[in-house]
């Protein structure tokens, strides 16, 4: 009876370390691609922190440290879905999972398989910021004419406010004008230098960045265009060359700072209209450089979020 117990003892002991090799090998061998980061984030290598970039490869083991008001956003390709951690602090990729329930969102292979494609055909890319965007020819994951759907719901609810009288451009930069939004999405600039809301009245030559705040459950692109009294307008966020808008992601319930893509306030006095446009997948948002028309689009296909702030720079 003795010997017999020895041996279930040392079957089981031995069937237990199986499972924990298993289980540790499985963990060794899950990986997620880094899809997006806005702020700044970074990953432990050894005993240092280093800033962490889209296209970088991590285990359920990395260590993550996310600075307040940034975002990293990965990708399991194996599963089909993606994760976008906003805690601050350092933490494991595999608890911060564990903790990411209202920022998952399942992919289809369709879906994965354009964000791979756009992400890695990126490599080496560079950034283009808001004067070169009139160049920009990028695609977007639905079908080309996206772009044109989410300009033309863009004009529908412009012309759906208090005042519609006017260019889309008018009504957007009129204050008087209300308007609607399809998506909760909400955003304040920034003072750099004090990390405060600057409100509706700024100084001359002020370093600000946007902060953006996405209320819904799934997570968006944004960009912000300025619209000055002129009608002259200026991307705020820049766009990579194949518009695939993964820096400009905003996870779902969540709230991130751009400070690494300031803007500097007009160097006279001015009133501007700041007008956040927000989409449930990526566009190119350099469409609306050009004069904002519906053409033959129909803008009730898509879901567009719209918020607006006014500026007034004065000394």
């Amino acid at each position: 009876m003795r010997n017999k117990h020895l041996h279930t003892g040392f079957v089981l002991t031995l069937v237990v370390a199986v499972c924990m090799a298993m289980d540790a090998t499985t963990a060794r061998a899950q990986k997620y691609v880094v899809y997006s980061v806005v702020g700044k984030a970074y990953v432990q290598h050894g005993e240092r922190f280093e800033p962490i970039a889209a296209r970088r490869y991590l285990t359920p083991k990395s260590r993550l440290k996310i600075t307040e008001e940034s975002a990293v956003t990965i990708i399991d390709e194996a599963k089909l879905k993606m994760f976008s951690f906003t805690r601050p602090g350092v933490n494991t990729v595999g608890s911060l999972i564990d903790l990411s329930s209202k920022r998952t969102k399942s992919l289809t292979k369709q879906y994965m398989s354009y964000l791979v494609k756009q992400l890695f055909n990126s490599n080496g890319k560079k950034m283009l910021h808001p004067d070169a965007y009139m160049q920009v020819t990028g695609t977007s994951y639905r079908a080309e004419a996206t772009d044109s759907l989410m300009a033309a719901r863009v004009v529908r609810i412009a012309a759906e406010g208090t005042a519609p009288e006017g260019t889309t451009e008018q009504q957007l930069f009129s204050s008087s004008n209300l308007i609607a939004s399809d998506l909760d999405v909400q955003f304040e600039l920034v003072d750099v230098q004090t990390g405060r809301p600057v409100g509706a009245h700024v100084a001359p030559n002020t370093a600000c960045y946007v902060r953006v705040k996405n209320n819904t459950s799934e997570p968006l692109y944004v960009n912000v265009l300025n619209i000055d009294a002129q009608g002259n307008k200026y991307m705020v966020l820049p766009m990579d060359e194949d518009a695939t808008c993964a820096n400009l992601l905003v996870p779902a319930n969540a709230t991130v700072g751009f400070k690494a893509d300031p803007f500097i306030t007009s160097d006279t006095p001015s009133t501007d209209a700041f007008v956040l446009v927000a989409t449930e997948t990526p566009v190119n948002f350099s469409i609306l450089m050009n004069a904002i028309t519906a053409g033959k689009a129909d803008g009730a296909r898509v879901r567009v979020g719209v918020a607006r702030t006014v500026l007034n720079t004065k000394h």
